[in-house]
């Protein structure tokens, strides 16, 4: 860009008032971003936090969750001494614990940034899809994520000697820098008691869903390194990372794992994972792979074809969207409902006829769901309350209709059931991670208290029976584990319908209420089972080579329907002529042993919440930047509190040549409030391209915005204050002084989107995002005067596999004598945070917009006002799915675009010219450090008018909307 002033005009090498880091702080932002963004988790600032400490534990709790503090510090103690000698690691200071109760969802992390840290998320599972194997799921959360703290807070060696001097630098932590199946695998192998029958490791579903992968080839480490979007996503690097653990255990010994570990762990450079096995087993990580993938033929094929030679009673496969449909219920022969959720498409509510799905309305990929014949389907999803808290809703739809329409606000009920008059709901509510049952009228409303249980009382999958006398659930009680029970709504007594230690889930009625169904493990494989009340009789009515979970039927002349598991994941079956099987028999229930509970802990006096206490830096790191234009000296630090609601980041380096400090320092709260501060120097250039005149920058930003967000839409509301001030540094002889210059903005913004991401998509979809912007330079004095109006609409089309027309309208307005917007270029201003999220851009002050196809700074594309459309072809390639080792580099998948763009800037009223373009281009999604995911973009684009139009190919990060 070229710049003038008293008539002399320079260059400017970077024209943007953002400052130029040295290469070393984009490397320190990327690898920072890579691994604290997966872990950045605010709680609800606005609770009355408490800390409770122990000898290695800080618990941070809201007030009234007393008791479960104390719990959680009585199983972290019995997690410290039972894996820390183990895995040979005492952390320096105590380790953060945070219960948050602020969602529905049974999950938790841990990160070792700045210090050792752990978010427990209290609800439980309620739902045989990985995490339901336990005797007590606090004390397994916590073993798993505590597993985590000891694996990647370890060091030795080199990088223990750097750590003592940098301190928490995220570069001196060997263990983070392994693919997940390598950190998770430890964790879930940790989390597994064989002996208990307790975790993922010995799980039927687990050992279900690799029998799967065995029959249909086990996937390579080149695949598993990175976050599949194929079956099973999101469970891959559990599922292959604890067999691998079992593989090292059986082959090499436990001390195999040991000496794997504690190899890595002084590993100053990352990603040296060929290195460490080689070290360790003289293997590389494909020839160990290849031995691990010939272990798990050996153990499951076997074990498949046995299973297959006794005869399979399979149901013919009625839907084949795969990954997360189900469940199914039927209230008629005409009301087969169930949740398709696939991954090209909206999790939908549909119901099924003889020869087609028909759609009813979207849900949520979570959803549940119970149909009445009369009363319509009830939804149980979750849904946001607030900023903070995401809880589980109830939805009704009624016959005929394809409205959902939510009867209960942040009720955070998990599962409901109609009574058998459709005029009222019975439903499991969530409190403080207990389980209570309620009943509801229609409009939400609770009329009755019917039951409350225990901390460690689990009741979920409620149905009522046909007379309306009871209800049916699936009930973990502690020592006793899954089972189905029986509830008399009259004495309000419950009734154990199964009594052993197998998992036993997903009951429901026959017609007439004197047969229940429900889906158990017992055989070793979940099959579906019929009990007759009267006389106890239980029937085994599938034998399925993978998995049969929520069923359905009308009565035992009718067809089945379930939901079975199948190599893309979950979809609904249907059995017909169903008939009683020989019941086969798991190893006995006296077997196992009951885990007993964690010792009672003394811990001092609880005090209130102090985030100064973990807020302090924890590490730090020097850098040099040294060019013909500057020398930088410099130190970069970042912290955070303990709750993740105060975070800060800081780069100060002071430029010798220039004699000018600079660097930036910037806080936020929570996701309310940001401010910072920024000093910089830009070069000018003559036209000769020599030094003319160093330019010192001074920036202040200051952030304030709420959110009403949604899980398929939402709005924020932005407001902003931008300060800056530019002044001479050093010039050269003959330059004369420069004036001073004053850009101050003050802005407000509306920010809408409803567009959906699915797990598939090649773009986003299905959808708008929608800015309005409104800027003003005239509240604070500047250079600039008048205001900046900026309407950015972006409008997705699903097209249809994959397919994405992406349309963009922008119109800028400016008045009086605003910073002129600018058209041009290639670059959608992507920048290190995009990494995060691949189309985010700046807010306020934004006026440079690309234009393809045409030189950026051209002065035919500036001006006051500006406007901008652009129509894409977004079309689907491979999903390829292949990586390496190292460097840690993957491509997940490609997809292509054909662009048709025009755009305008002028002065007056309307434009005097529209300048066109058209082009291609070819989007990667790259994985790079096994944990970041971004797009690269390869494009040409021809610019159609003749004086200044260019035929360019070019390179970006990120969508280009």
């Amino acid at each position: 860009m070229v710049v003038c002033w008293n008539w002399q005009c320079f260059y400017l090498d970077r024209p943007e008032k953002i400052l130029r880091k040295p290469l070393i702080i984009k490397i320190i932002s990327l690898f920072f971003i890579v691994l604290f963004a997966s872990t950045a988790h605010a709680v609800d600032p606005r609770l009355n936090w408490k800390t409770l400490s122990s000898p290695n534990f800080n618990i941070h709790y809201a007030e009234g969750y007393e008791g479960l503090a104390q719990k959680t510090v009585n199983s972290a103690e019995q997690a410290h001494a039972k894996l820390h000698p183990v895995i040979n690691w005492q952390p320096d200071e105590r380790t953060h614990i945070v219960i948050s109760d602020e969602t529905d969802s049974a999950n938790g992390f841990a990160t070792p940034i700045h210090f050792n840290r752990s978010v427990l998320f209290l609800a439980p599972p309620e739902s045989a899809t990985s995490l339901e194997d336990f005797d007590d799921w606090l004390e397994t959360l916590i073993t798993h994520e505590y597993t985590h703290i000891l694996h990647l807070d370890k060091t030795d060696g080199g990088a223990e000697y750097l750590r003592n001097i940098f301190g928490r630098q995220f570069l001196l932590f060997p263990n983070m820098y392994q693919p997940g199946w390598f950190i998770e695998g430890l964790a879930t192998y940790h989390e597994t008691d064989v002996l208990k029958g307790i975790g993922r490791g010995q799980s039927s579903l687990f050992k279900m869903m690799m029998r799967i992968e065995v029959e249909n080839g086990v996937k390579p480490a080149s695949q598993i390194n990175l976050p599949i979007r194929s079956w099973p996503m999101g469970t891959s690097s559990y599922l292959y990372g604890v067999h691998f653990y079992q593989y090292v255990e059986q082959t090499y010994g436990r001390q195999g794992i040991d000496n794997l570990i504690e190899n890595y762990s002084d590993n100053i450079i990352p990603f040296m994972i060929n290195s460490n096995s080689e070290q360790v087993f003289n293997k590389n990580i494909d020839q160990l792979w290849h031995d691990f993938s010939i272990w798990l033929n050996e153990r499951y094929l076997p074990e498949i074809e046995e299973y297959k030679n006794k005869g399979l009673v399979e149901g013919s496969q009625l839907t084949f969207t795969g990954y997360n449909t189900g469940p199914v219920d039927v209230s008629n022969k005409e009301n087969i409902f169930y949740i398709s959720a696939g991954a090209f498409e909206h999790a939908e509510l549909k119901r099924l006829t003889d020869s087609d799905a028909i759609s009813i309305t979207d849900v949520h990929r979570d959803a549940k769901l119970d149909n009445h014949p009369v009363s319509g389907t009830l939804i149980t999803q979750n849904e946001y309350c607030d900023e903070y808290n995401i809880n589980s809703d109830i939805y009704i739809v009624e016959n005929g209709s394809d409205e959902l329409k939510r009867i209960t606000q942040c009720g955070r009920y998990r599962s409901a059931s109609w009574s058998a008059d459709g005029e009222s709901i019975v439903a499991v509510k969530l409190d403080k991670a207990k389980s209570q049952l309620v009943l509801l009228n229609k409009r939400g409303e609770i009329i009755k208290h019917l039951w409350k249980g225990n901390d460690t009382d689990i009741v979920t999958q409620l149905k009522c029976s046909p007379s309306g006398d009871y209800i049916v659930a699936a009930v973990f009680r502690k020592d006793k584990g899954w089972n189905i029970e029986e509830l008399d709504l009259k004495t309000l007594r419950w009734t154990m319908i199964t009594d052993d230690r197998s998992i036993d889930m997903y009951p429901s009625y026959s017609e007439n209420g004197d047969v229940i169904l429900f889906s158990s493990e017992k055989s070793g494989r979940y099959q579906i089972y019929r009990y007759y009340k009267n006389n106890k009789q239980l029937d085994q009515l599938t034998r399925v080579s993978t998995g049969a979970f929520e069923s359905a039927q009308l009565n035992e002349g009718s067809s089945l329907y379930y939901v079975g598991y199948n190599e893309n994941g979950r979809d609904i079956y249907k059995l017909e002529n169903v008939k009683s099987l020989s019941e086969e028999n798991k190893k006995p229930a006296e077997d196992f042993r009951n885990v007993e509970a964690a010792a009672f802990v003394e811990t001092e006096d609880a005090e209130g919440y102090s985030a100064l206490s973990s807020l302090h830096p924890r590490w730090w790191l020097p850098f040099i930047s040294l060019n013909e234009d500057r020398n930088e000296i410099g130190i970069t630090t970042s912290g955070n509190d303990a709750l993740g609601i105060h975070n800060y980041f800081s780069n100060i380096a002071y430029d010798t040549t220039n004699e000018w400090l600079v660097g930036n320092i910037s806080y936020a709260y929570a996701n309310r409030f940001s401010i910072g501060y920024q000093r910089s120097t830009n070069i000018l250039r003559d036209s000769a391209g020599d030094f003319a005149v160093a330019r010192n920058t001074d920036d202040i930003f200051l952030s304030m915005g709420v959110s009403d967000p949604g899980v398929d839409s939402s709005i924020r509301y932005q407001f902003g204050v931008l300060v800056n001030r530019s002044t001479d540094g050093e010039r050269a002889v003959s330059v004369p002084e420069q004036i001073d210059t004053k850009d101050n903005l003050i802005g407000g913004a509306v920010i809408f989107s409803n567009t959906k991401n699915y797990i598939r998509s090649i773009s986003q979809n299905d959808g708008r995002n929608l800015r309005l912007l409104a800027e003003s330079s005239e509240v604070f004095e500047s250079d600039f005067s008048g205001e900046v109006y900026t309407l950015d609409w972006r409008e997705f089309l699903n097209l249809g596999h994959q397919h994405v027309l992406a349309m963009r309208l922008t119109q800028g307005w400016g008045t009086d004598r605003p910073e002129s917007f600018r058209l041009g270029g290639e670059d959608n201003e992507v920048g290190i945070l995009d990494f995060i999220n691949p189309v985010s851009e700046p807010l306020f002050g934004k006026r440079n917009y690309a234009l393809r196809g045409y030189a950026e700074g051209l002065p035919q594309l500036s001006g006051r006002r500006m406007q901008l459309a652009t129509v894409e072809w977004r079309f689907p390639g491979a999903l390829t799915e292949r990586g390496l080792m190292s460097p840690p580099v993957g491509l997940i998948q490609w997809s292509g675009s054909l662009f048709a763009e025009t755009g305008a800037a002028y002065e007056s009223s309307s434009p005097d010219d529209y300048f066109s373009s058209a082009g291609i281009e070819l989007q990667a999604d790259v994985n790079l450090f096994y944990g970041l995911t971004t797009r690269m973009r390869l494009g040409f684009a021809s610019g159609f008018d003749e004086l200044i139009g260019e035929n360019r190919v070019y390179f970006n990060l990120g969508a280009s909307f």
